[in-house]
């Protein structure tokens, strides 16, 4: 989930970003075909650890397999709640895919899966993945996350560790919601307001100085991110993605970095809040079982506040009106209806 900084809570690894230059309004491009299963060597996976047909793993050392994780199983229980019906009529949007670890696992509970993610290192870990297990309602696209219009809509976009390596947030929700019928699964950093900037640098001398003072630890200053602007119109802060132009040339091969932007802002909490609503979602709910069974700790000492990172949810109630009533009822001419 993010080049650099980010590594050290993101197990699963969330996604990539941005392929190529976003096509310009109304432009017609046709999207590039379907990967197919390939026999390939084992490439190295970073963070999913898949469990394939076979019973191996592709992540063997993290221990915990992709489908026991916390952030997937609190998408299983929303998507339960939210998505009524057979599961192979509901198409799904793994967006930012990594190595294509949640994109198997909802394909596994019948969803019509799609993954998209922009680096050929993380497709060349779905093609193996996906070569190693048979499942026929998943496919992997190569592509630019800004270029997704062009898939079609979907009935649920799960968007985890994507949204904080953009520099223009807003707009990319604006995007999700335009090809999301029910409902949004957002799982990303987000920034405070109340947290001061670190003011020592570098990260190492900050280490070093812990161990004997005690220095408050924030997701603002785990991250070290910039203080507190504005951009797009939203409060937040600005996170650097790569250290120098050098490392910006190989982003290719940083699985966890942005694409095609240096800097990346992340959106103070309550405003991102206010930005799914805003963009189509009419209801917004921050799901906070993800964070695991110590939900009181990792958001007082853990994760949700060292790191900054939750998952939000952003529903479209008027398609879940209409499938959780069925088909309406007309009444044939003359006769009312009480």
């Amino acid at each position: 989930m993010c080049g650099g900084t980010c590594d050290l809570l993101e197990s699963t690894g969330a996604a990539s970003m941005n392929a190529a230059p976003m096509a310009e309004p109304g432009a017609r491009t046709s999207p590039p075909p379907p990967l197919k299963c390939a026999e390939l060597d084992v490439p190295r996976f970073t963070a999913h650890n898949i469990r394939l047909d076979d019973g191996t793993l592709t992540k063997p050392e993290a221990g915990e397999t992709i489908d026991r994780h916390p952030w997937f199983l609190a998408a299983k229980r929303i998507l339960d709640a939210t998505c009524q019906g057979p599961r192979n009529n509901i198409r799904l949007l793994d967006l930012g895919c990594l190595e294509g670890g949640y994109s198997v696992e909802f394909a596994r509970l019948g969803y019509r899966t799609v993954g998209l993610d922009v680096r050929e290192a993380n497709i060349a870990a779905c093609r193996y993945v996906q070569s190693r297990i048979r499942m026929e309602a998943l496919e992997f696209v190569q592509d630019d996350a800004w270029n997704v219009a062009q898939y079609g809509e979907f009935d649920a976009t799960f968007c985890c560790g994507l949204l904080y390596h953009l520099d223009k947030p807003r707009e990319f929700l604006r995007l999700l919601s335009k090809i999301t019928r029910r409902i949004l699964i957002l799982q990303t950093h987000f920034s405070e307001a109340k947290d001061p900037p670190a003011w020592i640098r570098p990260r190492r001398l900050r280490r070093a100085i812990a161990r004997v003072l005690p220095l408050r630890h924030t997701a603002t200053t785990t991250h070290r991110l910039s203080r507190l602007v504005e951009n797009e119109g939203l409060p937040g802060r600005w996170f650097s993605e790569f250290r120098n132009k050098r490392a910006y040339r190989d982003r290719a091969n940083r699985r966890w970095a942005s694409w095609n932007n240096r800097q990346s802002f992340w959106i103070q909490r309550e405003y991102l809040i206010q930005a799914i609503r805003d963009v189509g979602f009419d209801s917004v709910l921050e799901q906070y079982d993800g964070l695991g069974s110590d939900i009181a700790g990792e958001m007082t000492v853990g994760s949700y506040r060292m790191s900054g990172r939750s998952t939000f949810i952003g529903l479209k109630t008027s398609f879940l009106d209409e499938a959780l009533s069925g088909p309406k009822i007309t009444s044939p001419p003359g006769v009312r209806r009480r």
